[in-house]
């Protein structure tokens, strides 16, 4: 059957496409054999398919419940939509086709109210001869209405006073065919849609006596595409059409005379054979606003007067149009007609029907989602428990506890969840603190492993990262002729790229001093070695890192500190009675390239003590938010000035963890100290010089 319904399929595309190539189109014999394979075929396989959908699909309690509640809540929906849908388009119709048949009525009824004018200047002519009476009348009408005539394109104007009669166009004052008033009319006005002689014209006629004689104004405006684009406009194109009935004679001539003139108008027959149809000629189907504005078409019967006819009667089936349209353009129509508060009622009730619709939704969501909770639980305990007992704890059920069968669920998450952390922690812990382990060996061996012996100058330092690894840096170099270099540093950042960052300095630091045989580099001032450092460091780092740097060179023999502060925190020179900071050098290093900076000099005299120290040493903050502060830093170093170097820097440690209340470091926190003594008589030749 499988195969068979294949070649049918074959056999149908190939009709299909032989259709599509040919004029003439396959025969239709054989679209016929098409058709009779194809339907048994179609049969089959809907029998096929719902035998499928009871094996397979209605096998499982959560399949049926989902169809249950399709059947229950979606099908009822939809039918309710389409039952609106189908509702709004036959209304919004015959909206339209209330609309057209209004705008025409109108439209008959300012024809009226023009004859009504015309008339009433006859009334009161003066004249008493029909001719004069009809020359001031069309002198008038044309005078009054001509700077209408725009308006009304296709507008005739047939005048009558006792047996005189004019017949002209408003708008060239060519001849039109005399029109004349029915035996039927007995009112002095009437207005409307007639079919003269086959034709659609709105009408209007107006009758009154004047001393020249009684007086009959007719305006007739044939329906043509102009008239329909002005009263289709807002609303979409119009067709209008008339089936031709029993007419008069063709080429029967009409005469009109009104004075030295005598015109004859002939009729001829309709080229379209049983009907004529006018169409709006600019219109077009108003443009979609939105994915719920449908078209809309309509037509119903204009319902004309036959004005041959003897009694006036109106005739069903005389004539005809058809409208296409929106539905927001129709209600566009009617609302703007209406008061400024008019539209509150359409909007209230839009509101009230996207509640409705939103309960709806939100109803058959929550059914959907209730039957969802009680079946999907249990197939994923089953599965869940299946892939634990082979070894596999990665596996989630993912359901959030919302009641008690998801909440075993996530108890069991959780179990397993809890196993595999412990197991994957364990063995991430081991890895990370033996290369931790590591890289805090490798960057202590980086810091000064014993301060060097500086004749004159007692030096220790201290750094106390807050992580296994450090982003502060100090170093002390011994370098030739008595003299040594003291460096303190803070890398931006924190952890192990602040420690990278950190031993790429210490090396660029140290390649300074050592070029393989002599050390010459160590005559560079302390201003060029920093130099050196920034542009070295701005080309091997990230741009967002940079480093604050004290760097300084000692030289015992003349006790002479030179040194350069870039961006670091200045160092506190403690002498007899004062407090001293060594400021001035440069910006940061590493931040921009062609940075300079400065070198100052300054003696350190016997008993002056240097305390050098990172912002880890005076930022950190009580439990109140305040910081420990330079203030308090140089409080107890001045305390403790006297005491050997090892114990005034465990004292100025104790005064911060006391502040911070937390044997946790906030940041890494470095001090450097250099305490300076007597040499004898060298301090007496220098003081001598």
């Amino acid at each position: 059957m499988a195969r068979f319904t294949v070649w049918v399929l074959a056999y149908g595309a190939a009709l299909w496409l032989v259709n599509r190539v040919s004029k003439a189109g396959a025969p239709a014999s054989l679209e016929f054999v098409f058709w009779v394979a194809a339907i048994p075929c179609a049969f089959y396989y809907v029998i096929r398919f719902f035998k499928f959908l009871r094996r397979y699909l209605l096998w499982h309690l959560r399949r049926r419940l989902i169809l249950t509640y399709f059947f229950v809540a979606v099908v009822p929906i939809v039918l309710l939509l389409l039952l609106a849908g189908t509702a709004a388009f036959f209304v919004n119709g015959q909206l339209a086709s209330f609309l057209v048949v209004s705008r025409l009525q109108s439209r008959a009824n300012e024809l009226k109210a023009l004859g009504l004018v015309i008339s009433n200047q006859g009334q009161q002519a003066a004249m008493h001869s029909p001719n004069t009476a009809l020359d001031d009348l069309e002198s008038f009408t044309v005078g009054e209405l001509g700077m209408r005539a725009a308006d009304y394109p296709a507008i005739e104007v047939t005048l009558q006073i006792g047996p005189a009669v004019r017949s002209f166009h408003l708008q060239d004052r060519s001849p039109a065919a005399p029109v004349s008033v029915p035996g039927w009319l007995r009112q002095n006005q009437f207005s409307g849609i007639i079919l003269d002689h086959n034709t659609l014209v709105l009408r209007a006629v107006d009758r009154a006596s004047t001393p020249a004689g009684p007086v009959a104004i007719l305006l007739s405006e044939p329906f043509t595409p102009e008239l329909l684009d002005q009263v289709g406009q807002g609303i979409g194109p119009i067709t209008a059409v008339s089936p031709k009935k029993e007419q008069a004679s063709p080429n029967r001539p009409h005469a009109r005379s009104g004075g030295d003139r005598h015109v004859e108008i002939t009729t001829k027959e309709n080229p379209n054979g049983d009907i004529e149809t006018v169409s709006s000629k600019s219109l077009s189907v108003p443009a979609k606003t939105s994915v719920i504005d449908l078209p809309v078409y309509n037509g119903d019967s204009l319902q004309p007067v036959i004005w041959e006819d003897e009694t006036g009667r109106r005739d069903p089936d005389g004539a005809f149009f058809s409208i296409s349209s929106r539905m927001f353009a129709l209600n566009r129509q009617i609302l703007s007609s209406l008061g400024q508060y008019s539209s509150l009622y359409w909007t209230a009730f839009a509101v009230l029907g996207v509640i409705f619709l939103v309960i709806e939704l939100v109803s058959l969501i929550i059914s959907w989602r209730l039957t969802r909770s009680i079946t999907t639980t249990v197939d994923k305990l089953n599965e869940a428990t299946e892939r634990v007992k082979a070894g596999d704890f990665s596996h989630r059920i993912n359901l959030p506890a919302r009641d008690q069968l998801t909440a075993l669920g996530e108890a069991f998450d959780g179990m397993t969840a809890s196993v595999e952390r412990l197991l994957r922690e364990s063995l991430e812990k081991t890895r990370l603190e033996g290369e931790l382990e590591i890289a805090r060996e490798v960057q202590n061996r980086l810091f000064p492993q014993a301060a060097p012996d500086v004749a004159g100058l007692q030096l220790y330092g201290l750094c106390k990262p807050a992580r296994t690894v450090s982003g502060d840096y100090y170093d002390f170099l011994r370098l030739d002729g008595g003299r040594v270099a003291l460096v303190v540093g803070d890398i931006s950042g924190k952890g192990i790229s602040a420690a990278l960052l950190m031993a790429t300095l210490q090396s660029a630091l140290h390649a300074q001093f050592y070029d393989g045989h002599n050390g010459s580099a160590a005559a560079a001032s302390v201003a060029e070695v920093v130099s050196r450092l920034n542009r070295q460091l701005y080309a091997s780092t990230p741009r967002e890192k940079y480093v604050t740097l004290f760097y300084g060179v000692y030289d015992s023999a003349t006790r002479k500190l030179a040194y350069t502060n870039a961006g670091h925190l200045p160092p506190v020179l403690f002498r007899q009675d004062r407090i001293q900071r060594l400021e001035g050098g440069g910006t940061v290093v590493g931040l921009f390239p062609a940075a300079r900076y400065e070198q100052t000099e300054i003696v350190i005299e016997p008993g002056d003590m240097l305390l050098a120290f990172t912002d880890g040493m005076t930022e950190p903050e009580n439990s109140y938010g305040q910081e420990f502060g330079e203030e308090r830093l140089l409080d107890v170093a001045q305390r403790a000035r006297s005491s050997p170097p090892e114990v005034m820097m465990n004292e100025i440690y104790r005064a911060v963890s006391d502040w911070t209340g937390s044997p946790e470091l906030q940041d890494d926190m470095t001090l450097v100290v250099a305490q300076a003594q007597s040499l004898g008589g060298l301090d007496r030749e220098i003081a001598g010089a």
